[in-house]
């Protein structure tokens, strides 16, 4: 095949692009769950046609790409089919994403493959990127009825009511990741829309733990995602950490999905994660099932 230039992805390609990445995640990993609907939800933090591209091959997509802006940080991922491997394309991508970063101010950009893509991480590295961190999803098979979470003293469950809650929820959420590696806080306009605009919202499946006023510590859960429930995060403020809430709020999803029915639950870690996650999540059942390296690259109006 002769390759064409990246070109601004629209709405309509979401079929096709979701196509794209299964069927990498598949060549790698040897299955995928991946899905259009997967995708169109992480579209909603996306101006797709500012920041999406993907590459034809007639009228067939054959590789996709997106940056993601976060200040003078910016995120970018790739994907090409394995059909058309071995033509260029990978790198056609890449460099294509980091002009568009550049362009539009990045200094550094963070550009993540698959683990378990040898081609492609070698690609990057021959474009002078350095892998600094790698990320896995974790998921677990549920065959019983999980045990009923342990609260420490003091705190209590309650209900998510989005008119009430969401403003102080958000608050929460984003005080308690603000430690983590390279985060990059959303405002609440941003951060509504990812989670409320998703056809995928359920208030039932996000849990708000309380201790007297204050909210806690929380989850933001959906079902029918990347093949299964998922917890999109899971998050413990400060004051309250290292008492166990960790382990509850997993438990208390895990409850939630198996009462709809869904026994196979995903999340999203960093291997490396001072908080020791990982940890948390293995001791409770999860096995890495995906992984994604992050490879970083400083800019300069040149690069």
């Amino acid at each position: 095949m002769e390759p064409a230039f990246p070109t601004p992805a629209v709405p309509d390609d979401a079929a096709g692009v979701a196509e794209v990445v299964a069927a990498l995640e598949s060549s790698v990993y040897g299955q995928s769950t991946f899905s259009q609907a997967d995708l169109e939800g992480e579209w909603l933090d996306l101006d797709v046609e500012q920041d999406a591209r993907v590459v034809r091959d007639g009228e067939r997509i054959v590789a996709y790409g997106a940056v993601h802006e976060a200040g003078e940080l910016w995120h970018a991922e790739g994907y090409v089919h394995p059909d058309a491997h071995g033509h260029g394309i990978g790198r056609m991508i890449a460099t294509a994403l980091q002009g568009d970063a550049v362009r539009r101010g990045a200094r550094r950009i963070h550009n993540r493959v698959l683990e378990a893509d040898v081609a492609a991480r070698g690609l990057l590295e021959s474009l002078g990127y350095r892998a600094v961190r790698v990320f896995r999803e974790m998921r677990i098979e549920l065959d019983a009825p999980p045990l009923a979470p342990a609260w420490p003293d003091g705190l209590r469950v309650v209900p998510f009511d989005p008119e009430r809650d969401a403003l102080e929820f958000h608050a929460a959420h984003q005080e308690a990741f603000a430690d983590h590696w390279e985060y990059a806080p959303r405002d609440f306009g941003a951060w509504s829309n990812i989670n409320f605009g998703s056809e995928r919202f359920d208030p039932a499946l996000w849990c708000v733990v309380r201790a007297g006023d204050e909210i806690a510590a929380g989850t933001i859960c959906t079902g029918d995602t990347y093949g299964g429930g998922c917890v999109h995060a899971l998050f413990t403020r400060r004051p309250w950490r290292n008492q166990g809430v960790g382990a509850a709020l997993l438990g208390d999803s895990f409850g939630r999905f198996w009462k709809r029915g869904e026994h196979s639950v995903g999340l999203g870690v960093d291997a490396a994660s001072e908080t020791g996650a990982f940890r948390l999540y293995e001791r409770a059942g999860m096995s890495p099932a995906l992984g994604w390296v992050i490879y970083e690259k400083e800019l300069t109006d040149a690069a």
